[in-house]
């Protein structure tokens, strides 16, 4: 397509066109669960490597306009050595995709990213993981797999007893009532255990998470007959 061809189109036709010559992307980067757990993931040097030179052929420019902190939270998690604190951080990015030949030709997005860091890292993972979520939805990019989908390999363990199996019951219970009535986000719980939902909590990540949502405000009252 001739370059005064591209002058006459829109910002939606532009993104349209960026669109269609964006193959997948494939996953290189590796990201440790644990020792013997990893799954695949996009990174954001990959998407930039493939977008810029499309944006630059159709004229398209984009970039974050405003960043906003929406929450921020101290982590605390128990080990072997003793407690460690990670910031956790959220923010609200608006990323705007202009038209070169008419910069009042534009679209926003709104993309949320969250950063956790034992040391100063939080915020740049926060803006790093929003940047490439808005060029990955507004241009329709796959990857292939769905991003952090992971094998669980077979794990060979004892049969536990009814008391046991009563108290871990009782532990997601607490668990998820303390999600709901101090409005947690329990993604964030599930980030900092590497686990996908609560199942995979041990009885300890459980209590250590219950220990931390006590310290919280209530916000949503829990009905006493209500199931969780």
């Amino acid at each position: 397509m001739k370059e005064e061809e591209i002058k006459n189109k829109t910002i939606y036709e532009r993104i349209n066109l960026i669109t269609s010559e964006l193959g997948v992307i494939a996953k290189n980067l590796n990201v440790d669960i644990t020792k013997t757990r990893s799954f695949k993931a996009v990174g954001e040097r990959q998407i930039l490597d493939a977008v810029k030179p499309l944006e630059s052929k159709y004229r398209v420019t984009s970039y974050p306009t405003t960043r906003q902190i929406v929450d921020k939270d101290i982590i605390e998690k128990e080990n072997d050595y003793g407690v460690t604190k990670s910031l956790f951080m959220r923010i609200e990015t608006i990323y705007r995709f202009v038209n070169i030949d008419n910069p009042e030709d534009y679209i926003e997005t709104t993309v949320y990213g969250d950063g956790i860091d034992t040391s100063d890292k939080a915020p740049g993972k926060a803006m790093t993981y929003a940047d490439k979520y808005a060029l990955m939805k507004v241009y329709k990019i796959s990857t292939g797999d769905d991003e952090g989908k992971q094998k669980t390999p077979k794990v060979t363990a004892k049969k536990p007893t009814e008391e046991e199996l009563k108290k871990r019951s009782e532990l997601i219970v607490k668990f998820e009532k303390l999600v709901y009535a101090t409005n947690t986000d329990r993604e964030l719980i599930y980030s900092t255990y590497k686990v996908e939902n609560n199942t995979q909590l041990s009885d300890k990540q459980l209590e250590q998470a219950i220990r931390q949502m006590e310290k919280k405000p209530i916000i949503n009252e829990v009905k006493k007959d209500e199931v969780f």
